[in-house]
């Protein structure tokens, strides 16, 4: 059973109503012909040993398969499925009927309770954390930083990639150990100042006040090599189960943020896997953030030839078919065949988790080096059409690399593989969030298909890694291109949309920069300088488009643009598309379809697509296109242009 002490157990069968599921005898969904819970029941037994419940639904499943909910969200589509906390507690369960044409109306309802909370500390925990160094993972953006209270620690001020590389903090390691001698919960912490020798402190520190210059700046302090301890101390946070780690006092670590973070050590983690650990401290009003890694410190990463992929679309748009995956009985089956070296079936395959927004599934101990040893395959009743193209999305995210993992979304049935959209094989990096797109992709065969599969291999991946994929998005493609008449955002560029163009340049103190820059506005283009003096903070380097367009909450929209720049900018520049303020001077920036901020390299095109963009809270009066430059360096030339709207649906 220990086991699935951590990982829910949720295995989907494959060939789940196949028979009476298949394309060819499917019409049409039927009001009239949805399932009946009628007159079965629900057996749940619990063991307390092991805090694993398992649960199952009576009666025959030809032509349907059950939908259980757990806490609310659904969670299986098994007959007989189970699941296992470490905490205790009270769970509700329901569970409906689902076939071709829908949901049963009527539901049956139950719960178990787990009487206490049990916590294997070793597999948990103590695997991941010990026997390893620890950096600052300076690779990352946020890396370091702070917020307000009930942050994550970055919405004040996010370090940029090697942003203290002069500040003798990224040569620091640190190291955790636990022996079995040691109490279940406790065990010995390790500092190393690195080369460097030197600790980082923030200027508003009265420890060690012989080295504070006290000019405003924060400053380092020379320091041995410190041995310490630490305990672990489960609890929650906003109503979560959460791992706190607190510290003996006046322990050192990579950034003491605070006099009391240092005579007081005790931090959430906010996240823990084999290779990514972050740190958070809460207190004085401010939220601080450390992101460490047990990675080989290998140096900076070589700049890509094209920008990394970013998630950017609306899983939840109407245009999303992949969403009626189980909210509309899309999802037929799950099947798994995973081998050994020899190609020899293991005699356990994988339990596969169905997630509110994806799929989970652990590689299992004896998985063959090979592609196609580990394969999951999604079976739906998903249909596209043979000479039209599509675009597909989803993230991936493992614990552990995976040097090769198979993406490939294909024609169901035997025989059919060689008509299929994309069939790829991607390195997955450990705790690094894999975006993958394929857009305007179509069928190889150039036929119909009645029904896909979307199939993943996971061949030559560790034993043991968790491997999840989420938030997939599948879509025909509606691409608009600048000069379509579908492009209502050409009324903006010949001025009979357009209301005004504001600035607003502000430098590190958010005092207004004076002059602001001038937009030039040439066709369907819009360039400007940046002026010197623009802080380096997010939002301080405003342009907004201020238009006559209007738009529905209902509604699902195409927005595209291009960003030129001389010079990059690693922080980002923000693009968003927001609802304007009211004439009265009531805000609307929280009704927007996107806001997120985008590195820039200098003199390569940056194109930005949102597909299936929607309004966050309500119709919108008036639109605003929203850039922040903040951050940019001062002189640097920027471009804006080919810029497209359009109504999807």
């Amino acid at each position: 059973m220990k086991s699935i002490l951590k990982y829910m157990v949720c295995p989907l069968v494959a060939g789940l109503a196949f028979t009476a599921c298949s394309p060819d005898e499917f019409s049409g969904a039927d009001k009239n012909g949805l399932p009946v819970i009628g007159d079965r029941t629900i057996e749940v037994e619990t063991d307390q040993e092991t805090n694993t419940a398992v649960f199952s639904l009576s009666g025959d499943f030809k032509g349907c398969y059950p939908v259980w909910y757990l806490d609310g969200k659904m969670y299986s589509i098994l007959p007989k499925t189970s699941y296992s906390s470490m905490e205790e507690g009270t769970h509700e369960l329901e569970v409906k009927l689902m076939n071709r044409n829908g949901q049963s109306q009527g539901s049956l309802t139950g719960s178990f309770h787990f009487n206490e909370t049990k916590i294997d500390y070793d597999a948990v925990y103590y695997n991941k954390l010990c026997g390893k160094e620890w950096r600052v993972d300076y690779t990352e953006v946020g890396h370091m930083g702070c917020g307000e209270p009930g942050s994550d620690g970055s919405n004040w001020w996010a370090a940029g990639v090697n942003d203290k590389a002069d500040w003798g903090v990224y040569d620091d390691r640190i190291s955790f150990s636990h022996s079995a001698t040691d109490p279940a919960t406790q065990g010995t912490y390790t500092y190393d100042p690195g080369e460097g020798g030197t600790v980082y402190v923030n200027k508003d520190c009265t420890i060690f006040p012989e080295y504070n210059t006290n000019d405003g700046q924060d400053f380092m302090v020379p320091v041995s090599k410190q041995t310490s301890t630490f305990e672990l101390q489960p609890g929650t946070y906003n109503d979560e189960p959460t791992l706190f780690i607190k510290f003996a006092p006046e322990t050192l670590l990579p950034y003491i943020s605070s006099d009391a973070a240092y005579n007081n050590p005790y931090f959430r983690v906010e996240a823990l896997t084999n290779t990514r650990l972050v740190l958070i401290y809460d207190g004085d009003g401010i939220v601080w953030r450390m992101v460490l890694t047990s990675r080989e410190d290998t140096g900076l990463p070589t700049e890509p030839d094209e920008p990394a992929a970013v998630f950017d679309w609306n899983v939840d748009a109407s245009t999303n078919l992949w969403k009626n995956m189980t909210e509309g009985g899309s999802l037929l089956g799950i099947e798994t065949w995973f081998a050994d070296g020899g190609w020899q079936t293991l005699p356990t395959q994988p339990d596969v988790v169905v997630t509110e927004d994806g799929f989970e599934v652990v590689v299992p101990e004896g998985t063959g080096g090979d592609r196609w040893q580990g394969q999951v395959k999604i079976h739906t009743n998903l249909a596209a059409k043979g000479d039209k193209p599509y675009n597909f999305y989803c993230l991936v995210d493992a614990d552990n690399d995976a040097p090769g993992m198979t993406i490939k979304l294909t024609e169901s049935g035997d025989g059919r593989d060689g008509n299929f959209f994309f069939d790829d094989v991607h390195p997955i990096t450990a705790d690094k969030q894999f975006v993958y797109k394929a857009e305007g992709v179509k069928l190889k065969e150039g036929v119909d298909a009645p029904a896909l599969s979307l199939v993943l291999d996971l061949g030559g991946t560790p034993a043991g890694t968790k491997v999840k994929v989420s938030k997939i998005y599948f879509e025909e493609d509606k691409s608009v291109l600048y000069d379509d008449p579908a492009n209502i955002w050409k009324t903006v560029d010949s001025g009979e949309s357009l209301i005004d163009i504001t600035t607003w340049f502000a430098d590190n103190g958010w005092s207004t920069l004076d002059p602001q820059p001038e937009i030039a506005r040439d066709g369907n283009a819009y360039t400007f300088t940046v002026p010197d003096g623009i802080g380096g903070t997010q939002w301080q380097g405003q342009v907004a488009i201020n238009t006559s367009l209007t738009a529905e909450l209902a509604s699902t929209y195409y927005f595209s643009c291009t960003v030129e720049m001389d010079n990059d900018s690693p922080e980002g520049v923000t693009i968003k598309l927001t609802e304007t303020d009211g004439p009265d001077g009531t805000k609307h920036d929280g009704n927007f379809f996107f806001d997120g901020r985008h590195p820039i390299t200098a003199d390569k095109p940056f194109v930005y697509t949102a597909k299936g963009a929607t309004l966050k809270l309500n119709d919108a009066h008036a639109l605003s296109l929203v850039f922040d430059f903040g951050g940019t360096p001062g002189g640097t030339k920027v471009k804006v242009s080919n810029i497209v709207f359009s109504k999807v649906d």
